[in-house]
């Protein structure tokens, strides 16, 4: 990363030292990097001056609710169970959640320095409070900016194209003993809907598909994740955009190379959802789950103030954000604790680590961060991990993983 050397430096003159891979080069933009706000502040710099990043996520979902009110029975795909309302109203609700718990992360970690899983760190006036540099927030902000009109596009494309297969209709209830005026109130293909306030009967057939999901969902993260730090290429070139960050805050969560996070969507929204698909309130329900998730998992919070983490310590390899902080320090940030939702695929592939567990996190410690303490912090990986971490075995996962997804998707399609 760029590292400026005088609080005096100017974009200008800090041009012949960009970095090669550097996308842009556009002085003009560059060289407005004047408008740097306090690292204290929550909201962040804007290098967008006219559109920002944000009013520009308004724009578009604005005119996707114009062609909702107006055009949507032009615009439904008819082989799916989800209307075009459906993909906008679960568009808009990602948005609104992923601001609005983004902003009650950042003012708990304004107000809160008790609940921080890192000491504080002194960083020099060209740095903002997760470290990054005004080149590196800039060149970030370009990313996402690709990220959000790509992420839109692949959306609505796939919506179009193999809306039936992703958003099929799932049974729910079927023979499960109980009268038929229940059955057709939770039974899918009657094309009912799907209710949270659902019976015994009904949540207790939607929890293993729910765990399902979300097991099968983190292990493709897991890999690609993984794959992104062991491929030098990969690391290089598309995820060490992400590491900028040093110090974990809830804004840097989506703050990729557009590639990277085109990529998770694939895997995450995509491949699972395929893969073990969801009826559609539960995909509501699992789709803002991870988006708070993930928000603290780069909060640099620990305890109760992080809702998603809280509600799945139960999970038996269950690992919280001090876990994920660890994960961005050091070289490829440590390459410790990949996986999200639940962990145990790094406890099977020998890369989880404590974290800070006996220190500044200590309040969210899980029983088993105490276990690896009390036997010396974090193990050597074992001798599957370190097979998997050879450059030419690590890409097998996730291409497991792709073959599945494109075998299911060609058997409905």
């Amino acid at each position: 990363p760029l590292q400026t050397t005088s609080s005096s430096s100017s974009p200008q003159n800090l041009e012949g030292r960009w970095p090669r891979r550097l996308p842009w080069k556009n002085k003009k933009i560059m060289g407005e990097l004047t408008a740097w706000n306090s690292a204290a502040k929550s909201g962040g710099p804007h290098y967008f001056r006219v559109v920002t990043n944000e009013t520009l996520e308004v724009l578009i979902l604005g005119v996707l609710w114009f062609l909702v009110f107006f055009l949507e029975d032009g615009l439904d795909n008819k082989r799916a169970a989800w209307t075009f309302r459906d993909v906008v109203l679960l568009a808009t609700s990602s948005t609104v959640v992923r601001r609005l718990y983004n902003a009650h992360l950042e003012r708990a970690f304004d107000a809160s320095p008790e609940l921080r899983t890192q000491p504080a760190k002194k960083r020099s006036e060209e740095r903002d409070v997760t470290g990054r540099t005004k080149y590196e927030v800039a060149l970030i902000e370009y990313h996402d900016r690709l990220t959000m009109l790509g992420k839109f596009s692949m959306d609505f494309f796939f919506y179009a194209v193999i809306g039936h297969v992703l958003y099929p209709v799932v049974v729910v209830v079927k023979n499960v003993g109980v009268d038929d005026d229940f059955k057709a109130d939770f039974d899918l293909d009657s094309q009912k809907k799907w209710s949270f306030f659902s019976p015994p009967p009904v949540m207790l057939l939607l929890l293993p598909r729910l765990l399902a999901h979300h097991y099968v969902l983190s292990f493709g993260m897991y890999w690609m994740h993984r794959l992104l730090h062991v491929n030098t290429f990969l690391w290089e070139h598309v995820h060490s955009y992400h590491h900028y960050a040093k110090t974990p805050l809830a804004r840097a969560t989506y703050m990729d190379h557009w590639l990277d996070n085109l990529a998770n969507a694939l895997i995450a929204e995509v491949g699972t959802q395929i893969l073990v698909p969801l009826p559609k309130g539960l995909l509501f329900f699992s789709r803002l789950f991870r988006v708070m998730e993930s928000l603290e998992k780069h909060s640099g919070l620990s305890g109760p103030v992080n809702v998603a983490h809280t509600a799945q310590r139960f999970l038996p390899f269950a690992q919280m954000p001090h876990h994920h902080d660890w994960h961005h320090e050091g070289f490829k940030g440590s390459n410790y604790t990949f996986a999200s939702l639940g962990g145990i695929w790094d406890v099977l592939f020998g890369t989880r680590h404590p974290g800070r567990s006996n220190k500044s996190a200590s309040n969210a410690a899980t029983p088993r961060d105490d276990r690896q303490h009390a036997t010396g912090g974090a193990k050597p990986k074992n001798t599957i991990g370190a097979f998997f971490d050879l450059p030419a075995v690590c890409p097998l996962p996730t291409i497991l993983f792709a073959t599945a997804v494109t075998a299911k998707l060609l058997q409905n399609f």
